[in-house]
C-alpha cells in the first residue's frame, strides 16, 4: 500500500504532463502542426531520379598504368526504390569475343549499390559497384572493383592487355552533354564531335535503345577505344540495323585517363 501510495501521484503528474503538451501543440483543434505552424514531421528521404544513364568506367591508371582502359557504363533505373539494371563492355577490337557484362543491384534514396558480371576474353570476372547521384551535377558517379583483382590477358593473335583491380564510373541521362558545349552529330554511318583541348583518347560505343531500356542483359553492340585526336569515327563495322533506334556516346580523356567531355545521342540507323 505504501509502495502504491508513492506511485499515484507520479502518474498524475505525468497525465497532466501530457495533457499540457497537447493543449500546447493544439491537441483539441485537429491541427497536427505546432503553434507556430511547423509541422512535427521527420525530414523525408529524396529519391535520385530514374531512366535510362549512360557513362562510361575507368580503369584506376594508379594501379594499373600500363594501360589504364575505359568502356561502356549504362544503368536502367526506376523512378522509386527498386531493382535496376545495366551493362558493361570490355571490347576493344574485332578480334575479342564479345566482352559484354552485365549489372544488377539496387537504387535507395540517391544511392546505388549492386554487383558486375562479364565473361572477358574467355574468363568469368565479377565484382561489386556503388554510387550516389548529384543533384548539382544531375548525374551518378561512383566506384567498383573486381573481385579477381588485377590480371594480365593475353588472346593469342589478338591483344595483350590488363584488366584493373578497380575503377571509377559516371553515367548520365542520355544526350546530356557534359560540357553543355560538347555535343554529338550522326551524319550518315559516322559519328562526329567537337574538339577538346587535351583529349588524348576517344571511347566510343552504341547502345541498343530498346535492349537498354528492358533491362535484359548487355545492350551495348559496339566498341571501340580510339587514340589520338580525332573528331569522328565511322559506325560502318558496327552492324547496325537500318531503321532502328541506336544511342551512340563518346566520352574524351587526357593523358591522365581523366575524363574531359562526354556525350550521347539518339539515332536511327540509315
Amino acid at each position: 500500500m505504501k509502495n502504491r501510495m508513492q506511485i499515484k501521484p507520479v502518474k498524475f503528474a505525468v497525465i497532466q504532463l501530457v495533457l499540457l503538451g497537447l493543449a500546447g501543440c493544439g491537441g483539441g483543434d485537429g491541427n497536427s502542426g505546432s503553434s507556430n505552424g511547423a509541422i512535427d514531421t521527420l525530414p523525408s528521404v529524396i529519391t535520385a531520379p530514374g531512366g535510362l544513364y549512360v557513362g562510361y568506367f575507368q580503369e584506376d591508371p594508379a594501379g594499373n598504368p600500363e594501360d589504364p582502359e575505359s568502356g561502356a557504363f549504362t544503368l536502367t533505373l526506376p523512378e522509386k526504390d527498386a531493382a535496376l539494371t545495366g551493362s558493361m563492355s570490355f571490347a576493344y577490337v574485332d578480334c575479342q569475343n564479345s566482352n559484354g557484362g552485365t549489372v544488377a543491384g539496387g537504387k535507395s534514396g540517391q544511392s546505388l549499390v549492386g554487383t558486375w558480371s562479364a565473361v572477358i576474353d574467355s574468363s568469368t570476372q565479377s565484382g561489386s559497384y556503388s554510387g550516389t547521384y548529384s543533384a548539382a551535377s544531375g548525374y551518378y558517379q561512383g566506384v567498383y572493383v573486381n573481385l579477381d583483382g588485377k590480371q594480365f590477358k593475353n588472346v593469342s593473335g589478338c591483344l595483350q592487355h590488363y584488366l584493373a583491380a578497380n575503377g571509377n564510373w559516371a553515367a548520365f541521362p542520355v544526350e546530356q552533354n557534359q560540357p553543355s558545349s560538347f555535343s554529338l552529330a550522326v551524319t550518315g554511318a559516322a559519328v562526329s564531335w567537337p574538339a577538346s583541348t587535351g583529349a588524348t583518347s576517344a571511347l566510343v560505343y552504341v547502345l541498343d535503345s530498346a535492349a537498354a531500356l528492358s533491362g535484359g542483359g548487355n545492350a551495348v553492340v559496339f566498341q571501340r577505344l580510339v587514340s589520338g585526336t580525332g573528331t569522328n569515327f565511322s559506325l560502318t563495322s558496327a552492324g547496325l540495323i537500318k531503321g532502328k533506334e541506336y544511342i551512340v556516346a563518346v566520352s574524351l580523356s587526357n593523358a591522365s585517363s581523366v575524363r574531359i567531355a562526354f556525350s550521347s545521342k539518339r539515332f536511327i540507323a540509315s
